[in-house]
């Protein structure tokens, strides 16, 4: 019995005295780690300024940079040289004085140029409606004939083969009307022929109109492309 009370006591004495110790290691682990972390946190500050420095001034000198580019003429040289360049391939244009300040027409493959107009003459035969369609899809319309020396110009190069061009008249109109909305002037040519229904106008060896389901060739037109 005596026994067994003197184990007691040394059983609860000890347990303070071990849960109360820790070695010097221990008592200086956690304000080292911290000031670890500190350290850490401070170095990453400081390589953000640093990045930020470092972006702006790159920014100025790409902005300076840009600058002399401007003063230069850089681009503008480059807009020119390019310019000329294709004046020389496509127009035949030499460099020189006169013709840096001109402009120079140019039209797309298959397309033929004359005044202020590029053509296109169809190979195939459609009616009006498709043709006007067609040359819809080539980003163009039916040809509008402005004045008698583009007539003239229009019979030589359709070699007297029927085309569509861009006039029509409606029945419940009663006048010819061309696809840009303005009427004929009859002082360019006489008023074509029409049926009782819807009327469209070709050329041939002159201006002529037929019923616009027929199918005939067609002419569109476009403006060229200055340089």
């Amino acid at each position: 019995m005596a026994e067994d009370i003197f184990y007691a006591d040394i059983k609860f004495a000890s347990q303070p005295h071990s849960s109360s110790l820790h070695s010097p290691s221990q008592q200086l682990a956690v304000p080292q780690h911290s000031r670890w972390i500190q350290i850490a946190l401070w170095a990453a500050c400081i390589g953000n300024v640093i990045l930020v420095i470092a972006v702006i001034v790159l920014a100025l000198q790409l902005e300076a940079e840009k600058g002399k580019i401007v003063n230069n003429g850089g681009c503008n040289a480059s807009t020119d040289k390019f310019q000329a360049f294709l004046r020389l391939n496509f127009c035949n244009q030499k460099q020189n004085r006169s013709s840096d300040s001109s402009t120079c027409k140019v039209c797309p493959i298959q397309w033929q140029l004359h005044r202020d107009k590029c053509y296109w003459l169809s190979e195939n035969i459609k009616t009006w409606n498709e043709s006007q369609h067609d040359c819809s899809t080539r980003d163009s319309q039916l040809l509008v004939i402005q004045d008698k020396e583009e007539m003239d110009f229009i019979k030589n190069i359709t070699k007297h083969a029927a085309h569509w061009i861009g006039l029509s008249r409606l029945k419940l109109e009663k006048k010819w009307i061309w696809i840009t909305g303005s009427q004929l002037d009859q002082s360019l040519f006489p008023e074509p022929d029409y049926a009782e229904g819807n009327s469209c106008a070709g050329i041939r060896n002159k201006v002529t109109s037929d019923t616009c389901s027929i199918e005939h060739r067609w002419i569109c037109q476009k403006d060229p492309l200055l340089l």
